[in-house]
């Protein structure tokens, strides 16, 4: 699967404290980003300019995001209208996700997002390449946890036994909450031990999103979750 060298993205966000960071976050992941503080402004953007991605908020003042994605896919030779389009919003309200899915938007993002969250979306709609394994295990957080590389070691080769035993109880565990954050609990604590990063915020996040009890979140902390698995143990030589 081939990505783009430099995705173009216009980002659409009206809350200043949300903007930097999705602004400082996607040139990280390698974007070039075009950020706009309102409707407006976005609907301007993308009727002039060229974007491999369109990132809307779906509540901002002139226009809401999928007002402006509407506008954007209404035009017959619109410079943007067949673009992929992610709408963001703070909403957990699983029926409004559904409505901007139906509205256009191949993803919906639930504020406030993370690193991984959008390294995904963004991957999946092939833009960029998925997770770096420098991401996924720190040698350095490994080491300074075990004492040496052989004890690393070691527990990384205990850490991929139990992340086999984990992928094929997954499932089971989504129906006993009880299980799954105990189950979840020891695992942020191995992953501390072997530098496994990545899977550690992963298991935190749905963690945190089981002790909320959002449907919303659960579900986008559960798909986060599945790829940081599959990805540690590709990492791990699983």
């Amino acid at each position: 699967m081939s990505f783009i060298a430099t995705p173009r993205i216009l980002l659409a966000e009206d809350d200043p404290v949300s903007l930097a960071f999705l602004t400082s976050t996607l040139q990280e992941l390698g974007c070039e980003v075009e950020a706009v503080a309102d409707g407006t402004a976005a609907e301007t953007a993308a009727l002039v300019e060229n974007f491999d991605l369109l990132i809307l908020d779906h509540r901002m003042p002139g226009l809401d995001g999928d007002r402006v994605l509407e506008i954007v896919r209404a035009k017959p030779r619109g410079l943007n209208r067949d673009v992929p389009a992610i709408a963001t919003t703070a909403d957990p309200d699983p029926q409004l996700h559904q409505r901007l899915r139906n509205a256009g938007f191949q993803r919906v993002l639930l504020k406030p997002s993370n690193k991984s969250r959008l390294r995904a979306a963004l991957h999946e709609l092939g833009l960029i390449d998925g997770e770096d394994e420098r991401a996924l295990l720190d040698d350095a957080a490994g080491l300074a946890a075990s004492g040496s590389t052989e004890i690393m070691s070691a527990l990384r080769s205990l850490l991929a036994t139990e992340l086999d035993t984990l992928a094929r109880d997954f499932d089971a565990l989504l129906r006993d909450r009880i299980a799954l954050a105990e189950r979840l609990h020891r695992l942020r604590s191995a992953c501390g031990f072997c530098g496994a990063v990545a899977l550690q915020a992963a298991a935190a996040e749905l963690s945190d999103a089981l002790h909320g009890n959002d449907s919303a979140r659960i579900a986008e902390s559960v798909g986060e979750f599945r790829r940081g698995l599959a990805a540690t143990r590709a990492a791990l030589g699983k």
